[in-house]
C-alpha cells in the first residue's frame, strides 16, 4: 500500500508552512488538473496537455512559476521577491 501523501495532502502541508512564515498575505490552492478550474490557467493547461511540464506546477497570482515538485525554499524566495516579507522581519 502507497503511504505517501496526496498531492492535496503535500498542498495542505505546504500551505500551513507558509502561513506560519507569511502570515495572512499568501493563500494556496490545490487545483486538479482534471478539474473545470483549469480552465483558468490556459497557459498551464497548454503546457500539460503537450507533455512539456511534470507535475505539480506551482504559480504564483494565476501564472505557472515552477513545475515538477514542492520547494518550499524556492517557494519562500519567490514570494520574497514579489514583496511578501516572513513574519517577525
Amino acid at each position: 500500500m502507497d503511504t505517501s501523501p496526496s498531492m492535496q495532502e503535500q498542498v495542505d502541508d505546504l500551505s500551513r508552512h507558509l502561513v506560519r512564515r507569511y502570515g495572512d498575505g499568501v493563500s494556496v490552492e490545490y487545483v486538479d488538473i482534471f478539474s473545470r478550474r483549469m480552465e483558468e490557467f490556459p497557459a498551464v493547461l497548454r503546457a500539460i496537455s503537450r507533455g512539456n511540464v511534470p507535475l505539480p506546477v506551482i504559480g504564483f497570482n494565476g501564472k505557472g512559476r515552477f513545475a515538477g515538485g514542492i520547494s518550499i525554499e524556492m517557494i519562500g524566495e519567490e514570494l520574497e521577491k514579489l514583496g511578501l516579507k516572513p513574519l517577525g522581519e
